[in-house]
């Protein structure tokens, strides 16, 4: 936790005040390696209490834009914070919480995708292989006002356009760097929001067990390939059927519903439920779909689904 300051290649000036020092502890309570301003100003609000009235010398009802610019300015002299090494600008590093992995800082620094394709494959179990790169699913950045307007509603309570100018915070869409922590990023961007889970005692957020098998066979050359696609929804998709079923039932695209409709019903024979059938309407006659999109198309095909069968 937050102790006062000892070293002594500090100014006598540069102590750490009250508040300053409370807003360190959360962040170290919560493990955050990473925050960026509009994260802090929230963490800030939140001790804004009659409890913490006399305690933090507060001054005021509530935070304000000047009492960031004194904590974040207060916190970076005192060396709790810092410029982040990757983002730069825009996202600070807590020493003081020690390094973090790759995945919690980009959730950290971006509050919007999650960890998808091979990455997700990977920590679900159904893949061996490792990834080099960390693959994870963002939403365009020209589609992102709509979330970013939907996200600070939520954390203000109030219409956003109802905040008093000098309590208000924007929340900005932070571009990942090419690498974090020494990883390199592979970014997917998608239009159509993702299911995902926040992962156990971390910021990292996970793609759904069902989102993964939807990420499989609308990416399948970010999953290792065709091949490998089809190596795993043959041993572990009798497992998760339920969830692959609901999951592309409410989120996949057509091509989406025809290739996973394929597989469990004409490969696995696992497509007696009602909603599986459903997908049929899907299938296109005449069309050039293809069960593999990194590869030709091929004469075997599937006449149900309309497909060709080139994997």
């Amino acid at each position: 936790m937050a102790e006062p300051l000892a070293n002594i290649d500090f100014p006598l000036a540069a102590q750490r005040t009250k508040l300053a020092d409370a807003t360190l502890a959360l962040l170290e309570e919560e493990k955050r390696a990473a925050v960026t301003p509009y994260a802090l100003f929230h963490l800030i609000r939140r001790l804004f209490t009659p409890e913490n009235r006399r305690r933090l010398y507060l001054r005021g009802e509530t935070a304000t834009t000047d009492t960031l610019k004194k904590v974040s300015g207060n916190l970076q002299r005192t060396r709790a914070i810092e410029t982040d090494p990757d983002y730069g600008r825009g996202v600070y590093r807590v020493p003081s919480v020690g390094d973090a992995p790759a995945d919690e800082v980009c959730s950290l620094a971006n509050p919007f995708g999650y960890i998808s394709h091979l990455s997700a494959m990977q920590r679900w179990g159904l893949t061996d292989r490792r990834p080099e790169a960390l693959y994870l699913t963002m939403p365009p950045a020209r589609l992102a006002p709509p979330l970013v307007a939907q996200t600070m509603a939520e954390d203000y309570g109030v219409p956003i356009d109802s905040v008093a100018a000098d309590q208000f915070v924007k929340l900005h869409f932070i571009r990942h760097p090419e690498a974090v922590r020494g990883r390199k990023l592979a970014l997917h961007q998608s239009k159509h929001p993702g299911q995902w889970i926040r992962v156990r005692d971390s910021w990292a957020r996970l793609g759904t067990i069902g989102q993964t098998f939807v990420d499989m066979v609308e990416w399948p050359q970010y999953c290792g390939g065709m091949g490998h696609v089809l190596d795993v929804w043959r041993e572990h998709a009798p497992i998760y059927t339920e969830d692959i079923i609901s999951t592309v039932t409410d989120i996949a695209t057509p091509i989406g519903k025809v290739r996973a409709g394929y597989l469990l019903d004409e490969m696995l024979e696992l497509g007696d439920d009602s909603r599986v059938q459903e997908w049929v309407k899907f299938a296109q006659r005449g069309s050039s779909r293809v069960l593999d999109p990194t590869r030709d198309f091929a004469t075997d095909h599937s006449e149900k689904w309309m497909l060709s069968i080139n994997a």
